[in-house]
């Protein structure tokens, strides 16, 4: 959808929606497509692109005026936009409108306002949440994508958790608050609403960054497996809601997270402070003189002018004490949350009616903040999740509160509650902290024995990685065994595979210096041109090891080498191999050929196909071209018995592509990580192989057709493979040799020969791959209704016939039955 189509159907709704309490002004609708018609002129790359977005209005936006749901409190319209509201522009948002709140940001209910109460997306009878009410309500009903609040007590919590959305508050600080009308100032932060936590992770990493600078210890993730704080008790919470939080707690449970039970009192002693002590004087400090200057003006809330009034005549020396306690109680706290990396929390206590706040607001309101006044105080970030609904229909939501800087910590948290996958670049990456790309490939991989260190520093996990073709690899001389990389002289090295993570630069300097002779730090250059940090060791380390270059990568090398378990025959049987790589001294690692073995019972099929083979531009053998021919000839294909003895396996050639080879087709085989690997005997290779599960159907015939040529018809569960022998074989050398060298006619005799792979279903049994191109597609469709066997082929012109067989043998053994 493009911006200006997903603006015209934003303001279709809010016509639609009938809800006129949620805007304090919306802008015209032509006002709104001209900033719509820009973005979508402008750079696709946008992050946000065609996201409509509304904002809180105690954030200033240009040309609206900055009410803070006060409306004489404004005295025109803002000049320029909040630094906040700038970067969602500059990153595609398009904002419609400003929202209503609860006057000053003074209240966590959405009720305070002269411009209309908020009513509850769902259950209008309810209330919204506050104070950053409408921007809630307005995510949640779908007429915005994106919506800006601001949170001091619970604001951009506690709506998020009513409406049944998701609302990120960041560290303090992080995302800058210039252009915002203060509440209290030391605890105030901009918040985004969306009603998914990627949508919420994107507008978060536009706006912040800029203001307060991370921690240098700061994570950018999650440990693999969490420590939670759980309160043991919930004060507040009826049974039912806390039924929900318990069930909540499980998931997290069922998803690897460990709960750690812990004593709230702290946290919840220090919320209080707040509102019932000293720290409420900020209040009167941001807006107090305006408020007292118009006691007498109909647009003031009563409640809210009370409140702030009497914060005004705090004295000093409270204001003292009790920061001074919030100091105490923080670092009771903290140490209360000990290793945990997060807090999980219900978001409030309830979802009251609007008469119910009416009849009692102050105390109403107290109640809503109980889990979250205490955040801003000691500095914590949070993310507000939905977690379900109540037999009434209230949404019920918890939050994952983590230490300062941790907001990545708190979002990955928060994911596994969503069931929304986890991001290489959560938005503190993108926001302000420094960090840096390191390239490892050896202990440091996930599932090695050092992965911890990278977790324990709050590393992050990017994905795969090849180094540019420069590099060697060495197992170097070192117990326990590592891996040294080091760069060469063009033309000597092969690309090496790795991970990439990113790790705050700060945290680095604290890994580089753990780091045991003689592995180094330095510049590695990747498969793209670009440059990243990476593992590396001195030259003389890597002369003195193992070159293991050949293996392509660490872990495939250890998997290759050590003992695995062993394989008996009915861990290859009934089943459809491919191969993911084979490594051989001297050559470069292939992955990317196409190698399937089909084993049977005793009986085996083997294609492989270069992953760079020329196309054919022949549709029969007559019209085969040379170039075609010596194409093919890239192809390796047989078939025949597998047989073992004494733990070594033959594959045993009956039918074969290629002129047979002097080295027999051995080797010994053991299992590794579900991967099956093959160690050559008597050549030097190491070959890679996964498998389909295991099936018990099936079927496996060994043919002879009127001429004497030999076939093969297997059938594994859904997989077939069928092979036709040739009327000439080639003499012994190179098959290319012989088909460049050979006339036209004698050519294609050849390679008149079939080994081809397919699948059976309702389309019948229809081939997938084949050494004859041309047959891709083909229904082999063969009748096996009687004692012989037809099958539907192609003569040399490409004419279908139907060509019939002898079943030499055909085995029942094994669960092999014939279909």
């Amino acid at each position: 959808m493009s911006a200006v189509e997903r603006v015209r159907a934003a303001y279709d709704a809010i016509d639609a929606a009938q809800r006129p309490e949620i805007w304090i002004m919306l802008r015209p609708l032509e006002d709104a497509l001209a900033d719509a018609r820009a973005v979508d002129a402008a750079d696709p790359g946008l992050p946000l692109a065609g996201l409509v977005g509304a904002v809180k209005n105690n954030i200033d936006v240009a040309g609206i005026p900055t009410t803070a749901g006060c409306p004489s409190y404004a005295d025109g319209p803002a000049d320029t936009d909040a630094t906040a509201v700038a970067r969602l522009r500059a990153a595609g948002v398009v904002i419609i409108g400003a929202t209503n709140l609860d006057q000053f940001a003074t209240g966590l209910v959405g009720t305070r306002s002269p411009y209309g109460q908020v009513r509850d997306s769902r259950r209008p009878a309810y209330i919204s949440g506050g104070s950053s009410s409408g921007s809630a309500v307005a995510v949640a009903l779908g007429l915005v994508d994106i919506a800006l609040g601001t949170d001091t007590a619970g604001s951009g919590r506690v709506p998020a958790a009513l409406q049944g959305i998701i609302g990120i508050k960041p560290t303090l600080g992080v995302v800058p608050t210039d252009g915002v009308v203060p509440a209290c100032r030391s605890y105030d932060c901009v918040t985004v609403f969306a009603r998914d936590l990627d949508t919420a992770d994107a507008a978060v990493g536009v706006i912040g960054g800029g203001a307060r600078t991370f921690p240098p210890d700061a994570r950018l993730a999650a440990p693999p497996t969490a420590r939670v704080a759980v309160p043991r008790e919930l004060p507040g919470l009826s049974g039912e809601w806390a039924r929900l939080f318990h069930s909540t707690c499980t998931e997290l449970t069922a998803r690897g997270v460990e709960l750690v039970a812990i004593d709230l009192a702290p946290f919840l002693a220090a919320a209080r402070l707040l509102y019932d002590g000293g720290l409420v004087a900020e209040r009167y400090e941001a807006v107090g003189a305006f408020v007292e200057s118009h006691r007498d003006s109909p647009d003031l809330d009563p409640t809210v002018a009370g409140i702030i009034e009497s914060a005004g005549t705090v004295p000093a020396t409270t204001l003292l004490r009790d920061r001074v306690r919030l100091a105490e109680l923080t670092a009771v706290a903290m140490a209360q949350l000990g290793d945990c990396d997060a807090l999980l929390v219900p978001t409030t206590t309830g979802h009251p009616t609007i008469a119910e706040v009416t009849a009692d607001p102050v105390a109403v309101n107290s109640q809503m903040g109980v889990y979250t006044n205490f955040c801003n105080l000691m500095d914590l970030c949070a993310v507000a999740v939905p977690a379900g609904s109540d037999s009434a229909g209230a949404q019920f939501g918890v939050s994952v509160v983590a230490r300062a800087g941790a907001d990545a910590v708190a979002l990955d948290i928060a994911r596994l509650l969503t069931g929304v996958p986890t991001t290489t670049d959560p938005w503190p990456a993108r926001a302000g902290l420094d960090t840096t790309t390191l390239l490892v490939v050896g202990a440091h991989l996930r599932g090695q024995p050092l992965a911890w260190q990278l977790d324990d520093r709050g590393a992050r996990w990017i994905g795969p990685a090849r180094t540019a073709p420069h590099y060697r690899l060495a197992r170097l001389d070192t117990e326990p065994p590592k891996p040294g990389l080091v760069r060469v002289a063009p033309g000597a090295g092969t690309t090496i595979a790795g991970e990439l993570w990113s790790i705050g630069t700060a945290m680095l300097g604290d890994f580089l210096a753990a780091l045991p002779a003689p592995m180094s730090l330095g510049r590695v250059e990747l498969a793209d041109g670009s440059a990243v940090v990476g593992f590396g060791c001195s030259l003389q380390a890597w002369e003195s090891g193992i070159d293991i270059t050949h293996h392509g990568d660490w872990p495939g090398y250890l998997r290759r080498v050590r003992p695995g378990t062993a394989v008996s025959r009915s861990d290859l049987m009934h089943r459809c191999w491919r191969r993911t790589a084979i490594a051989a001294p001297d050559t470069a690692i292939d992955t990317t050929t196409e190698v399937q073995w089909l084993q049977a019972g005793a009986l085996y099929i083997d294609l492989r196909t270069p992953a760079d083979m020329p196309a054919v531009t022949g549709t029969s053998l007559d019209t085969l071209t040379r170039d075609d021919m010596v194409a093919m000839c890239r192809q390796q294909a047989f078939a025949g018995l597998l047989a073992e003895d004494d733990g070594v396996w033959t594959w045993h050639r009956e039918l074969d592509l290629h002129p047979a080879e002097e080295v027999p087709d051995r080797g010994r085989l053991h299992l590794a990580d579900r991967v099956l690997v093959e160690t050559g005997v008597g050549r030097d290779y190491h070959e890679d192989w996964v498998a389909d599960h295991p099936v018990t159907d099936g079927i496996e015939l060994r043919l002879r057709d009127a001429a004497g040529r030999l076939g093969m018809l297997l059938r594994v569960g859904d997989r077939f493979g069928f092979v036709r022998g040739r009327d000439v074989d080639p003499d012994a050398g190179r098959l290319a040799d012989a088909v460049a060298t050979a006339d036209l006619t004698a050519a294609r005799k050849i390679l008149d020969i079939e080994f081809s792979l397919g699948t059976v279903g309702q389309s019948g049994w229809r081939i997938t791959r084949s050494t004859l191109p041309f047959r891709i597609g083909d229904d082999l469709a063969p009748d096996l209704s009687t004692s012989e066997v037809t099958t539907a082929e192609r003569d040399s012109s490409g004419a279908a016939i139907r060509r019939r067989w002898t079943v030499v043998s055909l085995d029942r053994s094994d669960h092999l039955l014939p279909l």
